[in-house]
């Protein structure tokens, strides 16, 4: 095996080792099919094709859902994900896909009260759809 040092400078904002710092779900959560769609694809230059998941209930929250075709890849993408600062999510044990928090589509107010419990809600959620997109997500 060839061993290769990276410098600081060539490995920029990526995280090398993702899943050491960025662990996955593992406790699987009851979805129901109708809590989220899928509201646009689109291809993003050096990630592939990348799926809008809108919540169905309000604030209507939205995920872009990463597909991964390795292993590899999947590092890769977490990589990149946690050197921008992103809190991404996908499942223990499966590489084909990453979950990431992208936005609402209705208005909610954020506050020094209660930004705890939005970021809460958030992470919840995007924990919902993650394991959504695992149960339903080869039959959409």
């Amino acid at each position: 095996m060839k061993v290769t040092k990276i410098s600081k400078e060539r490995l920029g904002e990526y995280v090398a080792f993702p899943r050491t710092q960025c662990k996955g779900l593992t406790e699987p959560l009851d979805v129901r099919q109708d809590e989220f769609k899928i509201v646009e694809v689109n291809d993003v230059a050096r990630m592939g094709t990348v799926k809008l998941i809108e919540a169905v209930n309000t604030p209507r929250r939205v995920y872009q859902l990463f597909l991964t075709e390795s292993e590899t890849q999947f590092d890769d993408y977490l990589g990149k994900l946690l050197g921008m600062h992103q809190s991404p999510t996908y499942i223990d044990g499966d590489t084909s896909f990453i979950i990431v928090f992208q936005g609402n589509r209705d208005s909610i107010e954020i506050n020094q009260l209660n930004y705890k419990e939005v970021l809460a809600a958030i992470r919840k959620e995007r924990e919902r759809a993650a394991w959504w997109w695992k149960k339903f997500g080869e039959v959409l």
